[in-house]
């Protein structure tokens, strides 16, 4: 492949990533600015209506473009009937209310048009953002978002743990398809008996699945010859990734699917592993760039209510875990200090609900919507503390501290002495997990603990 048929696709895929950026800005502020919000009813639905057309001239089926339009439907019928019955916020001589008598009750409803009105336009703000999350998701090669990402120069650990993840999921996935149904719910009794196990107080099964995602990143790690992936980096590409693995394994099963209650039930053992990547990794954002990853596997898959925002709610709960976990480290190792932690992540995941109700400029009955939703995730996210101390016994304990810095870190003599090709090979022999007779951290963490039948060449779920 020459360097211009290189280009063409990336160029491609910062266009599209730019276009959605676009899009979802002019959704948001069109009508929040007084210069340009006579004309809202104008610029949102043909943003909207051009969202259909793209994706209808990609051959995308109506009944997929429906699909993604009423994915919020719940949000939908809340903010339609809230402004519909609720008397106006701002009462002023252009509110137009009409009485409507419900038959056969005898009962008189005051029907607030206005606020019908303004309760629809935010319907399609919504939904014009979902259509262009959509477009870029389903046209093009599937990786544009990707590869629009990797151009714009974000933090190395992140870029090259999402290669990896997603290579990893690939290659699982091209493996197992066909397996369909079974293999669904395979996963799904597979979940429920590592989560059987955690209540009962064992972690045991937990830190296995773990163990072995982390295993096998760090043998793709090590197999790579990109001479700029070596010691610590290295190191923490194949902790990112092994945890963005399980991560996206527990994302990806379906448990109670399209129900608006008992949310956020995943984070008793998704933050967690949030706590485990901020521990592990050397770097200071190593649960902000497992969480991104997260955000963006959902993304691709299509498991988000709210298109590309939805990516925030992985991303906050990992950004406050990476602020608070060097805190909470210094108290006493109990569990208070990891369930404290595992609330105020689990306020920062329901971030994506409020800040779309924010940029929509919603009257405060809104905020009832995801503070309904907010309620489990805070007692998933107390409860997370548990499970978070017991898996950083198992898997970060001493021993296995002592054993990573052992396997990332070469000697500083050695190194300035050694000629450059000696010092890649010294390099590699730290990103290669086990290979060796020192105890490394790759060895203690995917060999010595290893399940019985653990099987290294997939993720585990």
């Amino acid at each position: 492949m020459t360097e211009t048929q290189h280009e063409t696709p990336t160029r491609t895929a910062v266009l599209k990533v730019s276009y959605l950026l676009t899009v979802t800005v002019v959704a948001f502020a069109v009508p929040a600015l007084s210069l340009t919000e006579p004309a809202r009813w104008f610029v949102i639905p043909g943003l909207a209506g051009i969202q259909a057309v793209i994706l209808l001239a990609c051959r995308v089926g109506l009944r997929d473009v429906a699909r993604v339009a009423l994915r919020l439907k719940w949000l939908f019928i809340f903010l339609i009937g809230m402004y519909a019955l609720l008397p106006p916020e701002n009462p002023s001589a252009n509110d137009v209310l009409i009485d409507w008598h419900v038959p056969g009750v005898g009962w008189s409803l005051s029907i607030n048009l206005s606020g019908l009105e303004k309760a629809a336009l935010m319907c399609l703000q919504i939904v014009t953002v979902l259509l262009a999350s959509a477009v870029v998701r389903l046209t093009g090669t599937g990786r544009d978002l990707v590869d629009g990402l990797h151009a714009f120069r974000l933090p190395p650990l992140f870029v090259h743990a999402l290669d990896r993840t997603l290579a990893l999921l690939e290659g699982t996935q091209g493996r197992e398809r066909g397996g369909g149904r079974a293999r669904e719910r395979t996963s799904r009794a597979g979940f429920f008996a590592v989560l059987r196990q955690v209540l009962r107080g064992d972690i045991g099964a937990f830190a296995d699945v773990v163990r072995t995602n982390i295993a096998l990143a760090e043998s793709q790690v090590a197999s790579d010859a990109d001479p700029r992936i070596g010691g610590q980096f290295a190191h923490d590409v194949a902790v990112t990734t092994g945890i963005a693995l399980c991560m996206a394994s527990l994302k990806m099963l379906k448990i109670l699917p399209g129900l608006p209650f008992a949310s956020g039930h995943k984070t008793f053992l998704l933050f967690p592993l949030y706590v485990l990547a901020a521990r592990l990794t050397q770097s200071r954002w190593g649960a902000t760039a497992a969480g991104s990853i997260m955000g963006i596997i959902g993304f691709l898959q299509g498991d988000g209510r709210f298109g590309v925002l939805e990516i925030l709610k992985h991303v906050a709960p990992g950004f406050v875990i990476d602020i608070g976990e060097p805190l909470v480290r210094r108290w006493p190792p109990w569990a208070l200090g990891y369930c404290v932690l595992g609330f105020f992540a689990a306020i920062a995941r329901t971030a994506t609900e409020f800040v779309v109700v924010l940029l929509l400029g919603a009257r405060a009955e809104i905020y009832l919507f995801p503070a309904v939703k907010l309620v489990p995730n805070l007692i998933a996210g107390v409860l997370s503390g548990f499970v978070s101390v017991f898996l950083l016994r198992v898997v970060a304990g001493p021993s296995s501290k002592a054993s990573s810095e052992a396997a990332v870190q070469p000697d500083g003599n050695d190194l300035g002495q050694r000629p450059p090709s000696e010092q890649q090979a010294g390099e590699g022999d730290a990103a290669l997990a086990g290979k060796g007779s020192s105890p490394r951290h790759g060895r203690d963490v995917g060999q010595r603990q290893r399940p019985g039948r653990g099987d290294m060449g997939r993720p585990r779920t």
